[in-house]
């Protein structure tokens, strides 16, 4: 199942989240993404995961997998409820 949601980070994230973020997206078997500005982020590699480091405002999540409607349910807890 393929599922996309639009967010609005409301403050910069910092390390700590970013970690947290990639953390809890290699729970989950589906293939999630990340897209800013002009940039799409493999959510499940901290290497990409860290051009995320400052970022805040409009934020895009693609999940693609089985599980993506778990997937995507704690990845936006995880990024927009903070």
């Amino acid at each position: 199942m393929n599922l996309t949601v639009d967010g609005h980070l409301r403050s910069k994230l910092n390390h700590q989240r970013i970690l947290q973020l990639v953390t809890k997206a290699n729970q989950f078997n589906s293939y999630i993404l990340i897209q800013f500005d002009t940039k799409t982020l493999n959510a499940k590699s901290l290497l990409s995961a860290c051009a995320l480091h400052g970022v805040s405002g409009p934020i895009r999540l693609h999940v693609h997998g089985d599980d993506s409607n778990q997937a995507l349910h704690v990845l936006t807890s995880t990024l927009f409820e903070q």
